[in-house]
């Protein structure tokens, strides 16, 4: 367990330090697909869970700030940063928080499904009471497990089954059915100043079926510019691109690593 309260595993390597973030509601080994090929291709490779999520403990509040404190606190405790940032969904808005608070701590930023800047609405609000409803009590397994099933749109991979156990296990408990409703439903005041303040280089990588976003190139686009960096589509995917086609996102994310200046 971390000192910043977020579980990790720690794949070793004597190479730049690459801290991975699953999105929420989801555990760490969402990202199984990424970690042997970035500690293949050197990378000291740290795989973490959220707070409250997975095996890191319960916190008192949940949300953008508190995720982007518990990274910093991370990568100081690793005494071996900056570090690059792989993250999904809500992770990547965490990233971009603490590039914003402390630029020295993340060298580069990979933004997989970035749900970043969003607009107060009734709407938005509601959505949050419905979800906040739906993930309560013991059928909050089986309805995340369905939800989350159908943002994969070219097919799901063959251990799928296995984590979605992973996760339905997670939200057995009440305290992590807490922190994934107030991380899926956390506000994003004061992002966008942390965004401005950003200055590390970014890769935004969505999957071109992705049904959280009206528009997903379009949302890209508006993320990478948001970040001043660039983005690429992954082509049939939905949420989950990099599990969903780690062939083609793989290359994408090593290809973009490397090109970082030493």
């Amino acid at each position: 367990m971390s000192e910043s309260g977020l579980a990790f595993d720690d794949h070793g390597g004597a190479g730049e330090l690459v801290v991975l973030l699953p999105g929420a509601g989801d555990v760490r080994s969402e990202n199984r697909f990424l970690v042997p090929a970035l500690a293949e291709a050197g990378y000291r490779v740290i795989n973490a869970d959220l707070p409250g999520h997975g095996e890191s403990p319960p916190q008192r509040s949940y949300g953008v700030a508190a995720a982007a404190d518990a990274l910093l606190s991370l990568i100081r405790q690793l005494d071996a940063g900056p570090a690059h940032v792989v993250g999904t969904s809500f992770a990547p808005a965490a990233a971009a928080w603490a590039a914003g608070t402390e630029p020295g701590a993340v060298r580069s930023i990979v933004a997989i499904s970035a749900h970043m800047e969003a607009e107060e609405t009734f709407s938005s609000r509601m959505l949050g009471a419905t979800v906040s409803g739906m993930l309560r009590g013991p059928w909050a397994a089986p309805i995340w497990g369905r939800m989350y099933r159908s943002w994969y749109k070219s097919g799901v991979p063959a251990d799928f089954d296995a984590e979605l156990g992973k996760m339905g296990a997670m939200l057995k408990r009440s305290e992590a059915r807490r922190a994934v409703r107030e991380t899926l439903t956390a506000h994003r005041r004061g992002l966008s100043a942390k965004i401005d303040a950003c200055t590390c280089p970014a890769l935004v990588i969505f999957g071109a079926a992705d049904d959280h976003f009206p528009d997903p190139a379009k949302e890209a686009a508006h993320v990478a510019k948001r970040l001043r960096g660039e983005f690429k589509m992954v082509e049939g995917t939905g949420h989950y691109p990099h599990v969903e086609r780690p062939d083609l996102v793989i290359p994408a994310v090593l290809d973009f690593l490397r090109r970082m200046p030493r």
